[in-house]
């Protein structure tokens, strides 16, 4: 029974969160989902403009003359990394050449598309500007590291057995390096996310 001269709190079914959007509540006050405010849609907005603008960069990337570049970069640097095991190779510009399989590495085979969209994802996240040189520093030499291994294991496979090369290429390895690059920034995120709770 209610005490006479007991002021009752209006039953307000929304309430403001700490980032002042509207959280739902139960009857007894409790808080449910979300509802869709303005900083969240803020986020989504800057992530997707993020991520276009990283998809415009690589397609402009395709076109100059950045791109033999850093596939040259790639090709001799896999010749050096399988004659390190053992083989024999040498490179040609953008080829590289054994005795029975030659490849012609171009800006596909590079790690710069990963890398681009990588990069989109850490710049569009809410961090610091040192969390995300250091997301971007780790994604760069990873996703590299990567796609040399990526290079030399499908090189071996063209040269022992070429029937499978692409399936591996065109199925397996690309999206292998696609999954590590999207997991590589849920686990960044992840990470600064739980920093930021302790």
């Amino acid at each position: 029974n209610e005490q006479p001269g007991t002021l009752m709190a209006p039953q307000n079914p929304d309430t403001p969160d700490s980032a002042n959007n509207l959280v739902a509540t139960s009857p007894d006050g409790a808080a449910s989902a979300g509802v869709i405010g303005p900083r969240t849609v803020r986020s989504w907005l800057i992530l997707g403009a993020s991520l276009g603008l990283a998809l415009a960069l690589y397609y402009g990337f395709l076109g100059s003359s950045w791109v033999d570049v850093i596939a040259e970069w790639t090709a001799t640097w896999t010749s050096k990394a399988i004659n390190l095991f053992g083989g024999s190779t040498t490179v040609s510009g953008t080829l590289l050449i054994s005795d029975n399989f030659v490849a012609n590495v171009v800006a596909e085979c590079t790690a710069i598309g990963p890398i681009i969209l990588y990069i989109g994802a850490v710049v569009a996240y809410p961090a610091s500007k040192r969390a995300k040189l250091a997301g971007v520093a780790a994604g760069v030499v990873v996703l590299t590291a990567v796609n040399l291994v990526r290079i030399i294991s499908l090189f071996w496979i063209g040269e022992a057995y070429p029937e499978y090369l692409d399936v591996v290429h065109l199925l397996v390895w690309q999206s292998v390096i696609i999954l590590l690059a999207i997991i590589m920034w849920l686990l960044w995120a992840g990470r600064l996310s739980g920093a930021a709770q302790r």
